[in-house]
This record gives structure tokens, C-alpha cells and sequence, in this order.
């Protein structure tokens, strides 16, 4: 099946087949998880675990990642410098 893209906003989209809305009853609001693999995009009502998570806030992610590089800077460094 082929799907047009269309202008969303500033944004680019796809709608979901007819189809695959009734039979997998997505609604409005509905999570769907998106996998693109090598030029391939798969959308499935289920949602894998690992993208069950929200992402982090821009300040909680660099909080973060402050702590990380405060507690294991050392070993990272000496990481990178292995050949």
C-alpha cells in the first residue's frame, strides 16, 4: 500500500490505513510504536518495552549526564584512550 506524505504543521506525515485503525482500534490520542530499520518504517499498536519510557526533560538529560561524567570522567577518559 502506498501512503501519501502530507504537511502537518512544520512537520511531515503519514495517515494510517483504514484498515489497520479498525482492526488494531486506534483512536484518537492512541500510542503507536514507530521502528524504521534501512529505509523501512513499522507501526504497531504494541508498544515494545523499551520505548515504553517518556523521554527525558533537555535539563533532567544533562543533569544527568553531569553525574555521569562527575562520577566515571576518569574511566571514561582512560576508556577512550584504549586502542
Amino acid at each position: 500500500m502506498i501512503q501519501a506524505v502530507v504537511q502537518i504543521g512544520n512537520s511531515l506525515g503519514v495517515t494510517l490505513p483504514r484498515d489497520f485503525v479498525t482492526k488494531n482500534k486506534v483512536t484518537k490520542n492512541s500510542k503507536v510504536s514507530v521502528t524504521h530499520t534501512d529505509g523501512s518504517i513499522t507501526y504497531a499498536t504494541h508498544i515494545p518495552r523499551s520505548t515504553q519510557y517518556a523521554a527525558a526533560p533537555d535539563k533532567e538529560w544533562f543533569d544527568l549526564i553531569k553525574e555521569v561524567e562527575k562520577r566515571y570522567g576518569h574511566a571514561l577518559e582512560e576508556l577512550a584512550q584504549l586502542q
